[in-house]
């Protein structure tokens, strides 16, 4: 008697997978590592081999950007937008609708609050999902930072992009409905406003390509080998917790002498 062919489970990943191996494959192997630190649990597993050569870009390619539009200034909300999702989860959202037009579906409440795309074996929380007047459906990536000159070319958000499209995917997934783009609100808490803007991300046919190939070479990288580089050393969690031995420049934050006796075993 044969024996049952067992499915090859997928890989499970996230919007903020995508982020991090974007920047750098290690930072997402040490950021899904040390989750159990967080609650006094071991140091995860980390795939990265300790003989890995350093790469200098990252592996993972660009979505296309043909259409991508930045706007100068305040969101753009219409009188009949609703506000039908919000990551209780995140603490500084900013408050962008009327108590009278905050309508949380309650399919995505409590425990499912975490969309979910079987498909692409995708799961996470955009942090604000708008609904337009005609029934669009658009996710809102709030980051607390002022809008950059040159966006990606010079700054280097190329991966608030990268979030934005899996986010796209996952709305289009849970809801069912098609979601023709996103949008990254950045909110300059720091310079008092003066540099908010707000990025609109097409979400097409061409990103969803571009999503399903990326997951799938995510997913098929044994080595997730690490890009060293200052702008993405300088921002790096597990490099502020000393936990990567591959950072072009040390982080010197309050962490930087946490578990080092960990990175030596990475």
């Amino acid at each position: 008697m044969l024996a049952p062919e067992t499915v090859p489970l997928v890989e499970p990943l996230t919007p903020h997978d995508l982020v991090t191996y974007y920047r750098c494959p290690h930072e997402m192997e040490l950021v899904r590592a040390s989750h159990a630190l967080a609650t006094g649990g071991p140091m995860g597993p980390v795939r990265t081999p300790e003989h890995v050569v350093p790469l200098r870009h990252s592996p993972l390619f660009a979505p296309p950007l043909g259409h991508l539009v930045v706007n100068e200034g305040r969101l753009d909300i219409a009188e009949k937008d609703l506000l039908v999702y919000e990551d209780d989860g995140e603490d500084d959202l900013p408050v962008l609708f009327p108590p009278d037009r905050v309508r949380p579906d309650i399919r995505f409440a409590g425990h499912n609050a975490t969309l979910a795309d079987p498909e692409f074996g995708l799961r996470g929380r955009p942090d604000l999902i708008v609904q337009r007047a005609d029934g669009t459906l658009v996710p809102v990536e709030y980051k607390e930072t002022h809008l950059f000159v040159g966006y990606h070319e010079a700054h280097g958000r190329m991966f608030d992009t990268v979030q934005v499209v899996a986010e796209c995917r996952l709305v289009e997934a849970a809801f069912g409905r098609k979601v023709p783009y996103g949008i990254v609100l950045y909110g300059d808490e720091a310079g008092g406003g003066a540099h908010e803007g707000w990025v609109r991300i097409p979400y097409g046919d061409p990103e969803k390509a571009w999503l399903k190939v990326a997951l799938g070479q995510i997913r098929g990288d044994r080595e997730r080998a690490p890009v060293p580089a200052e702008r993405n050393c300088g921002g790096c969690e597990p490099n502020e917790r000393g936990l990567c031995r591959f950072a072009a420049a040390r982080y010197e934050g309050p962490h930087h002498r946490l578990a080092l006796h960990t990175s030596r075993r990475l």
